[in-house]
């Protein structure tokens, strides 16, 4: 069994979202699309809205997984991220994990 990373390589999120990215939505979620990243933050566009992810935030969940004190499965997750981590978006945090192979 592969080891699950504990940590967020950020220099991997910004090269895969720096000129944006359609990403598949979880079930249950809208479609929305990556516009960018920087080195504070993952950009996120959705079609009545826009926001960012922080990568303080993206980074704990990550830490949080890597520690087996959340859930893997996206639609479990999204629970767990507002209550352990922040209500910065859930839903697009758990389509932003599971698009870099962190969530199933």
């Amino acid at each position: 069994m592969t080891e699950f990373p504990q940590t967020l390589d950020w220099a991997h999120v910004v090269a895969r979202y720096q000129n944006g990215a359609d990403v598949e939505p979880i079930p249950g979620a809208s479609t929305l699309a990556v516009t960018g990243a920087d080195e504070e933050k993952v950009y996120v566009k959705h079609r009545l809205w826009k926001d960012a992810l922080s990568r303080e935030n993206l980074e704990k969940a990550v830490r949080l997984l890597g520690e087996g004190k959340m859930t893997r499965r996206s639609g479990d997750f999204v629970d767990q991220y507002r209550t352990f981590v922040a209500d910065e978006r859930p839903t697009t945090a758990a389509t932003v994990l599971k698009d870099l192979g962190f969530l199933e």
